[in-house]
């Protein structure tokens, strides 16, 4: 059995009361919601038909324009850093926008505790990239995120 829009659906209605850090669900379409956080970026949270998957985007922050170059360079080892075992990327909503995570809900996500789950631990990773963004760094402190986001990646 496949996880289906109707599974998604149900499990976004038990979302919100079951969480109190969320503010608000909007259901922006009958696949497609937007979930605010008293903390944190909001995440938008679509169904895809046609490959049958739920997928997660927030913005996580713009970068300092004299830190641009860098920062873009660093999205880049990091999007190498989850090639092929971590459904998440790192992208540009525009040349001139905000940088969005992207991520994909398992295809086993089918109770509440793991839709929970799911949510936190892309909330941990949009937390970290944020940081990645928004504070410049220099080559030690790169090292030093680099390895404690690996850390979080094998953890995951």
């Amino acid at each position: 059995m496949t996880f289906q829009l109707s599974d998604l659906q149900h499990l976004i209605r038990q979302l919100g009361p079951s969480l109190p850090e969320i503010s608000s669900i909007v259901e922006e379409d009958s696949d497609s919601w937007q979930i605010s956080f008293d903390a944190g970026p909001s995440i938008q949270l679509s169904w895809q038909e046609n490959s049958a998957r739920a997928l997660l985007c927030c913005a996580i922050g713009k970068p300092n324009g004299a830190h641009r170059e860098s920062v873009f360079e660093k999205l880049l080892t990091m999007n190498v850093l989850l090639q092929g075992e971590f459904n998440l990327k790192l992208g540009l909503s525009s040349p001139e926008d905000d940088v969005i995570l992207m991520g994909e809900l398992d295809s086993g996500t089918k109770s509440l505790e793991m839709l929970q789950a799911e949510i936190a631990d892309y909330l941990r990773f949009a937390a970290r990239f944020s940081q990645l963004v928004n504070q410049p760094v220099i080559e030690s402190d790169m090292e030093d995120l680099t390895h404690a986001i690996n850390f979080e990646l094998q953890k995951a």
